[in-house]
């Protein structure tokens, strides 16, 4: 059995604000995108996109598409993005732009 890594249940997100003033949040781990009006609503609904997409990808009966849907990664311009924040946020905070982890839930149990 492979050994899991502390790293695989922590899934790499970021935050910008749009020109519209609303903020859009994207998991680079699983590429998905949610919406919101405030950090928090953000998290919340990132969570929850996060938890739906997993659930659904482990009740598939086509077990062997799930390590193709649970590698599933953002296009290379949001990894540049996330890691420009990262390097932006280092060097001083600006507003509106964060980065943020979102824990893989464990109450998925679905024994694969």
């Amino acid at each position: 059995m492979a050994a899991i890594r502390p790293g695989s249940f922590v899934l790499r997100c970021y935050g910008q604000r749009t020109e519209k003033g609303n903020l859009v949040g994207v998991c680079l781990d699983l590429d998905i995108a949610v919406e919101a009006q405030s950090i928090d609503e953000l998290k919340k609904k990132m969570n929850q996109a996060v938890a739906g997409y997993l659930d659904s990808v482990l009740d598939t009966d086509d077990r062997e598409s799930i390590p193709i849907l649970l590698t599933r990664r953002a296009p290379l311009k949001d990894w540049v993005i996330y890691y420009y924040i990262k390097l932006r946020d280092y060097i001083r905070q600006f507003p509106g732009n964060f980065t943020f982890n979102e824990m893989v839930p464990f109450h998925l149990d679905h024994g694969c």
